[in-house]
């Protein structure tokens, strides 16, 4: 999906489904317990940091209130989002510790060595150049600074059929990469210390997990507010992504590295 595309993507409804499939304040799968993961070995008490494509802000709420974060900066390109993101910030009593601002595809008006983590939830699968993404990330760290990514990533076997429509047909596409690739861009950038780690196996089970209260407790839920043709859409897009996730082909990871 392109990032112009992205920007008027995210309706009032849609975020609703989302979080009623993934939590409160999450639009992405994995909630506080995938944040845990995402964040090993990273020491966020204290720190200054950025949250690149920040959503609906409930992942920013948990960095500042649970992991104790000193300032935590969102920004995102979606302006329904960020409204959500914001009402969310004053409702917590986190106006001094979050801020949330709307971007624009390209640099980010920051200086140099603004943060000391750059972190980013689901957000790099829909930019078709990661190389810019991951140059402005080292810009924008202090020395010894942290970036922290966890996304969406595709295997390095060809794409299934199913995969193929999924990824590249539908009327919403992905740019997806290896999580190799993505690591071997990270230094490229001129991080080091790259590590990686493939969650297949655990979205394998949160996939089919969904997909059975999708088509189980939620459908009536999802028919109620939805109507019963976006209803059997959700169900089926989560039987997709079930399916994908066991032929290995959908693989959620995350990728961690210091700039020097």
């Amino acid at each position: 999906m392109s990032t112009q595309e992205h920007a008027l993507y995210y309706s009032d409804a849609l975020i609703e489904n989302l979080q009623m499939r993934w939590g409160a304040g999450f639009m992405s799968p994995g909630g506080a317990d995938e944040l845990v993961h995402m964040l090993r070995g990273v020491q966020v008490r204290g720190a200054r940091l950025l949250d690149f494509g920040c959503g609906i802000g409930g992942y920013d709420a948990l960095l500042a209130e649970v992991h104790d974060a000193a300032h935590v900066t969102g920004v995102d390109i979606d302006g329904a989002s960020l409204a959500q993101a914001e009402e969310r910030r004053v409702r917590r009593g986190l106006q001094d510790r979050l801020r949330f601002r709307q971007v624009t595809p390209g640099p980010l008006a920051f200086e140099d060595g603004s943060f000391d983590i750059v972190f980013s939830k689901d957000s790099i699968v829909d930019l078709p150049e990661k190389a810019p993404v991951f140059a402005e990330f080292h810009r924008l760290l202090a020395p010894g600074g942290h970036v922290v990514v966890g996304d969406w990533f595709r295997g390095a076997a060809p794409f299934t059929p199913e995969m193929r429509a999924w990824a590249t047909d539908g009327n919403e596409t992905y740019e997806m990469d290896t999580l190799d690739s993505a690591a071997a861009a990270l230094r490229a950038a001129g991080f080091v210390s790259v590590e990686t780690e493939d969650r297949n196996a655990w979205f394998r089970e949160y996939a089919r997990d969904e997909y059975e209260r999708l088509k189980g407790p939620l459908y009536q839920v999802y028919v109620d507010r939805f109507g019963a043709a976006q209803a059997r859409t959700s169900v089926e897009n989560a039987r997709v992504r079930a399916l994908l996730a066991d032929q290995g082909q959908l693989r959620p990871g995350h990728i961690r590295g210091r700039k020097p």
